[in-house]
């Protein structure tokens, strides 16, 4: 008996530990438009984020897509990407935060060849994509904020398409999201 009231006393203290003072939870959604190099072309991307926060800590899912793909004149090239994010928060201002995150995902790129104007058939590889990023965030107001990020994907899944690799999908990245939501301490 005594064993079992010790394990429940200690279980119970490590809970009100953890739990104990009060936390705020914010949650946040939002557009995404993500500009990069693709098989060395520019491309545009757009997709969505969505995640909670606990103060300083962002975490959530995400999903890109190229608006158009990336062209040259023999090929087209797009990739698609969604999955993980996670993000630390450090506040320069009470107008300004730091942004260091990384987003771990899936995904599918792909590459259409093209002879005089005519398809020659599509390859498609799933491929995998880890992203670490650095920026700013600009609270415009308790339930609007902007954030300019810039980062690099190193992408894995690739080698198969013909004439390209994986580090024709590698690249830096520049990207502006617009996020709606509740963000606690603001």
């Amino acid at each position: 008996m005594k064993k079992r009231l010790f394990l429940f006393a200690m279980i119970l203290g490590m809970w009100s530990v953890a739990f104990g003072q009060p936390r705020e939870w914010g949650y946040h959604g939002g557009a995404t438009v993500l500009l990069s190099e693709v098989n060395g072309a520019n491309a545009l991307s757009a997709g969505m984020t969505a995640g909670v926060s606990n103060g300083r800590v962002m975490v959530g899912v995400y999903g890109l897509k190229d608006v158009t793909p990336a062209q040259r004149p023999t090929y087209e090239s797009t990739l698609e990407e969604y999955g993980f994010q996670g993000t630390f928060l450090y506040p320069v201002t009470s107008r300004l935060n730091l942004d260091f995150g990384l987003r771990l995902g899936r995904g599918e790129a792909g590459m259409e060849a093209i002879q005089k104007h005519i398809s020659e058939g599509t390859q498609v590889e799933k491929v995998w994509a880890a992203s670490p990023e650095v920026g700013i965030e600009f609270p415009l107001t308790r339930h609007l904020s902007l954030a300019y990020v810039g980062g690099y994907r190193w992408l894995w899944g690739a080698e198969n398409l013909e004439d390209v690799g994986c580090g024709s999908y590698s690249s830096f990245y520049t990207a502006l999201s617009l996020r709606a939501g509740f963000f606690p301490g603001r």
